[in-house]
């Protein structure tokens, strides 16, 4: 060989040399179940900015702003095109020196455009950002709950041993009620926290007067939790109102601090049905309560004097043969103590309507088949209101599905008198969007699977003023599929979308073993165009393990309208079964799935449809996982059962045809069912009398309990239940 030969060969060994060096530093992450389950809402998802949120009263924004090894609340005026630090967290450490050291910044909630409001364990501040100065205005017991304050952060409402109380900036504290106990129930969410109720409490707009829930469970069976916590384990006893049994009484009561006098609102007989949609009238006069029978197929909308408590009218009734499900509180429209507007199901979508305080209908402000979401506010002229909502249902099929469909959001811009609408940004994701307190701008969230997140400033006219945020992906340094988002049709010709998670280096000639995970209950939507695709991380890292992951929304899930969630009524885990069957044939009949080996997973209404799923198809699966299921609608709670199987007494056909434990002697493949002892949402009651049905049967069955946990749970117990779910998966149908 001549020299210049070897130097050109030694020359082509170093690049190589060289170029494996750099592939090798340059490698990307191998993701691990822990860090996937651990981290996926902290290192590993996209970074916000910290409590970002509009200053009232002002064109200014604010976001906390890390700062070397500390942290600073920044305002941004849009106005006057200027960022400002406010305050430091030393600054605010020193103004609460009296207190612990914290390490970063309390949720900030503002009270006007100059101070807001912050809690320190018991202890409630308010600050001044101009003086940097801290004044304590309430102090509570440590062990008060559903704490609440009203706007102008002169005044708290909070329940104590049972009880409810209320108490003044100023110190004067005032007991509301006093017989409180574990059947009596003050200030909390009612009726299980259907109906869209998240709390007990509402505060009214003049910050004096309280409306508050109480609800006598009295009435209500015991049923009993073994806590195994002490020794000897001891008996907990809740109320649990199971379907066609004796359910729980609910009121609302009105304070009035002035007049130290409480009344409770007159809504009559029979005292089992629901109060719905809690709102008070821009004048603080009246309470507006929606009534809904026990049967939950007919609404009224009633008005009440505060004062009295006696009706003051019936707005409307809404009925439907099937079912209504009040779930948003009326919304006034601003500086109009007339007008209002109402959300409703009742023309097949969830559309606004808007109303007089007579009743009388004014006029629809939205139609189409898509539904609004939520409602944002109006622009400062009034002219524009800003909602939230899903793209259109279609039935026309397109497998891309490159279309505005149910799995994005929108920031919708409305007319309020042309009422036409438009969208603010239609890149196909999902939006979320705040208006700023005067109507000029918006913050909007974006996020699909292309796209993390980016945050941006829009102007109320609808122009994109600026990106603030736009954080790398967490996940481009790992190893992870791109998930798939398309969609099939049922035997019904409904579209039904469905998602893909494949290994990362997936070879369409190969073979794979398949996981269906699936939930196929009401109030759930798993499929959606957002950072992603909706899917848990575990999903991915399952997939990195050679495996294709697959979900999809059958009928009866959300943002689909109400037909396409009604045709479950009176038949829970029918055309579910049918949709997600329709899905596995789908899978089965690609030429990189290998039938031989599928498996599936699901938690409570998805531990129902796991096990439904198995029982009625015996040997599609060679394993599943169920978690929490409800295996008897008849022990389930009045409220959701009732709602979509009417009771045990007048649908005892669908109430047959959906209890698992009769069917029990059906199960042909390996099952793991798991369950909490103390899961007070789905009883530990369900899976016990599976197994007891299996014994009696001669089924084999593996089965396995979390000490002292409820429905769900979290952190490393929550590591461990994966493992257990995914690795009694893989040693049945992994590798192979």
């Amino acid at each position: 060989m001549s020299i210049l030969s070897f130097h050109k060969a030694a020359g082509v060994i170093l690049a190589v040399l060289l170029s494996q060096s750099y592939l090798a530093l340059s490698q990307s992450k191998t993701l691990t179940l822990s860090d996937a389950v651990l981290k996926q809402y902290s290192d590993l998802y996209p970074k916000q900015l910290n409590q970002l949120q509009w200053i009232p009263n002002t064109d200014a924004y604010c976001y906390i702003k890390e700062l070397d090894d500390s942290q600073v609340l920044v305002m941004n005026d849009m106005a006057m095109n200027e960022s400002v630090n406010l305050i430091s967290l030393v600054e605010l450490y020193f103004s609460v020196s009296s207190n612990p050291e914290f390490k970063k910044f309390p949720k900030i909630n503002w009270i006007n455009d100059n101070e807001f409001w912050i809690s320190l364990k018991s202890e409630y501040y308010k600050i001044d950002v101009k003086s940097r100065k801290a004044i304590l205005s309430f102090t509570l017991p440590e062990t008060a709950n559903d704490i609440t304050f009203n706007d102008d952060f002169s005044a708290c409402a909070f329940v104590l041993d049972r009880n409810l109380y209320y108490l003044m900036e100023n110190g004067t504290q005032i007991q509301i009620t006093s017989d409180g106990k574990p059947s009596i129930v003050y200030g909390q969410a009612v009726h299980r926290s259907e109906f869209g109720i998240q709390g007990g409490l509402f505060w009214a707009p003049d910050n004096n007067k309280l409306a508050f829930y109480r609800m006598d469970e009295t009435m209500v069976e015991d049923y009993p939790l073994v806590d195994i916590s002490t020794q000897p384990a001891s008996l907990q006893s809740i109320k649990y109102p199971m379907a066609g049994r004796t359910s729980h009484h609910v009121t609302l009561g009105v304070f009035d601090p002035q007049k130290s006098t409480t009344v409770y609102m007159k809504t009559g007989e029979p005292k089992d049905k629901y109060l719905t949609s809690i709102t008070w009238s821009p004048k603080s006069d009246e309470v507006y309560i929606g009534l809904l029978n026990r049967d939950q197929n007919q609404l009224q909308l009633n008005r009440y004097k505060a004062s009295t408590g006696s009706l003051s009218k019936t707005l409307f009734e809404e009925a439907d043969n099937e079912y209504v499900e009040p779930e948003h509180q009326l919304w006034f429209i601003p500086d109009n103590n007339d007008q209002f507007i109402w959300m409703s199901e009742r023309e097949g979508f969830n559309h606004l309507y808007l109303y007089n305080t007579e009743g009388n209908l004014i006029r629809h402000l939205t139609t189409g088949n898509w539904e609004v979401k939520e409602i944002i506010g109006f622009d400062d002229t009034k002219n524009y209101l800003f909602l939230r909502g899903t793209g259109e249902t279609t039935q026309s099929f397109d497998k891309s599905d490159n279309t505005r469909n149910a799995t994005h959001r929108f920031t919708y811009i409305l007319d309020f008198e042309l009422l036409g609408t438009k969208i603010l940004d239609d890149r196909l994701g999902f939006h979320t969007a705040k208006l700023s307190k005067n109507g000029k701008y918006l913050i909007e969230d974006f996020s699909s699977i292309e796209t993390p997140l980016e945050t941006s400033i829009w102007s109320a006219v609808g122009k994109k003023l600026s990106v603030i945020h736009a954080p790398e992906n967490p996940l481009d340094d790992y190893n992870i599929g791109k998930p798939e988002i398309f969609s099939i049709q049922n035997g019904n010709s409904d579209l039904l979308y469905a998602r893909l998670i494949k290994p990362s280096n997936f070879d369409p000639s190969k073979k794979y073993p398949v996981l269906l995970y699936l939930y196929g209950g009401p109030h759930a939507q798993l499929v959606t165009n957002q950072f992603m695709a909706g899917a848990p991380l575990w999903m991915y890292w399952m997939a990195e393990q050679g495996y294709v992951v697959a979900t999809i929304d059958n009928r009866g899930s959300a943002n689909r309208g109400i037909e396409f969630e009604q045709s479950t009524f009176r038949k829970l885990g029918t055309n579910e079964m049918d949709d997600q069957k329709r899905f596995v044939d789908y899978l089965i009949s690609q030429s990189y799935v290998d039938s031989d080996r599928m498996a599936i997973h699901g938690w409570s209404f998805g531990g129902f449809m796991t096990m439904n799923m198995m029982l009625t198809f015996p040997g599609l699966f060679k394993a599943g996982v169920a978690g929490g299921p409800v295996c008897d609608w008849s022990m389930y709670e009045v409220m959701y059962t009732e709602r979509y199987m009417d009771t045990p007494q007048t649908n005892e056909e669908g109430y047959l045809k959906a209890n698992l434990i009769d069917k029990a002697k059906k199960l042909q493949d390996d099952l793991l069912v798991i369950h909490g002892t103390m899961d007070n949402v789905v009883l530990w009651q369900h899976s016990q009398a599976f197994v007891e049905s299996c014994v009696d049967n001669g089924v084999q069955l593996d089965y396995f309990i979390y000490p002292g946990h409820e429905h769900n749970w979290g952190g490393k117990d929550n590591l461990h239940l994966m493992q257990k779910v995914l690795s009694y998966i893989d040693e049945r149908i992994g590798q192979q």
